[in-house]
């Protein structure tokens, strides 16, 4: 799958891509597993990329402090849909024609100094055949551990 760097900009910018966001407790994810509960996300993601179509696949995590967002997107460079504005940056040619990759975005003020979290998992056509859910599943529960150890870090002891 690739596009032209202007014609993924425009479709960011416009916000005509596919949106699908799960809403579910931090509490549901440690019963059910954490590929159970990243699977409906990672299917999203796969169903678009079959049908050509760029996508952002969310699972946004109710905690009882703040939320957490845990993304996938069709993009063609390590940054967020939502700074879209910097994308031309790094592109010489805007009709450039880039292979399109999926990224992991996950995003919590209690993840790092920036609050934000994003790998390159692998080519989109490649993670539509089944690759790269491992690398997801792998890297999510890295950042929810450090989310935890975080948020414990910061709660004064009783």
């Amino acid at each position: 799958m690739e596009i032209k760097v202007s014609d993924f900009i425009t479709a960011i910018t416009e916000e005509k891509y596919k949106k699908d966001t799960i809403v579910a407790k931090l509490e549901q994810v440690e019963k059910f597993g954490l590929a159970e509960s990243l699977a409906p996300i990672i299917e999203k993601e796969s169903e678009a990329i079959k049908e050509a179509q760029l996508e952002q696949a969310e699972l946004m995590l109710e905690t009882t402090t703040d939320p957490i967002y845990i993304r996938l997107e069709t993009g063609i460079i390590n940054l967020p849909f939502e700074n879209i504005n910097r994308v031309s940056n790094f592109f010489n040619d805007p009709e450039q024609e880039v292979p399109v990759n999926v990224y992991l975005v996950v995003v919590s003020p209690a993840l790092n100094a920036s609050g934000l979290h994003i790998m390159q998992i692998c080519p989109a056509k490649d993670f539509a055949a089944g690759q790269g859910q491992e690398a997801v599943l792998i890297a999510v529960a890295e950042s929810l551990k450090t989310i935890q150890e975080n948020n414990a870090a910061k709660t004064p002891a009783v």
